[in-house]
């Protein structure tokens, strides 16, 4: 970040979509962007008290808005468009439209997931007082992300006919809450505060380690565009004695 910055308005935001993909029309896409313009009023807002405003290929971009780049393919080498990233204040990340192999991939649910999670945690640095469970069922005091999405990863749902991803709620990240005393995400895929879905994982960190636990199915090969940002966050929280 530079001192000339322009930070994102965390009360009220905007997130910019941007569409540099050449196998998805701008069209389609915009039809995409309405969809989850009304998972965020909708769904996420009355359960979360946050929204943002989504704006698709604008230009020029609101002055103060976040960014998501729906792009073909990722890069194979490691550059700064991969991941999630500030340029002069602002976070950006990147949404792809083709996996590796240059096969379409459901981008949809990638770009649902990707506005939300970047609604209720813009700068990557927001962290619950929690645990994980071991493979015997104790629980493991860890700092849990607030990566809403990660946990119930690949449990969706349609708007539209565009499919959106489930979100856990405020209160799967409270620990005093009892198991099944209410939804812990929106398609109420998970049971208990920290749970993991059987496709889902969390990034739990963990004295001065990052260790993530993976649902039972989980496809442990997952992009997971907001990792390194974190990565580098509670590494440097790790070096201040």
């Amino acid at each position: 970040m530079t001192s000339n910055a322009v930070y994102y308005d965390r009360g009220s935001p905007h997130i910019a979509v941007e569409n540099e993909s050449e196998y998805v029309e701008d069209r389609e896409l915009e039809r995409v962007v309405r969809a989850l313009q009304k998972q965020v009023d909708r769904h996420f807002f009355p359960l979360w008290g946050w929204r943002a405003n989504l704006l698709f290929n604008r230009r020029p971009p609101h002055k103060r808005a976040m960014k998501i780049v729906v792009k073909d393919k990722p890069p194979r080498e490691e550059t700064g468009e991969v991941g999630y990233q500030f340029i002069e204040g602002l976070p950006i990340t990147y949404v792809y439209t083709r996996d590796d192999d240059d096969e379409a991939v459901d981008f949809h649910a990638t770009l649902s997931h990707e506005v939300l999670e970047m609604i209720a945690d813009p700068g990557a640095n927001l962290y619950a007082c929690g645990y994980y469970l071991s493979p015997t069922g104790r629980h493991m005091n860890a700092w849990i992300p607030y990566e809403v999405c990660d946990p119930v990863q690949e449990n969706l749902y349609e708007i539209d006919g565009v499919r959106v991803s489930d979100f856990v709620v405020p209160e799967w990240f409270e620990p005093e809450r009892k198991r099944r005393s209410m939804r812990f995400s929106y398609l109420d895929s998970v049971r208990e505060p920290f749970e993991i879905a059987k496709d889902g994982y969390i990034d739990a960190m963990v004295g001065r380690r990052i260790r993530t636990i993976w649902g039972e199915q989980a496809y442990r090969k997952k992009r997971r565009h907001r990792f390194r940002i974190r990565s580098e966050h509670y590494s440097r929280l790790c070096d201040v004695d």
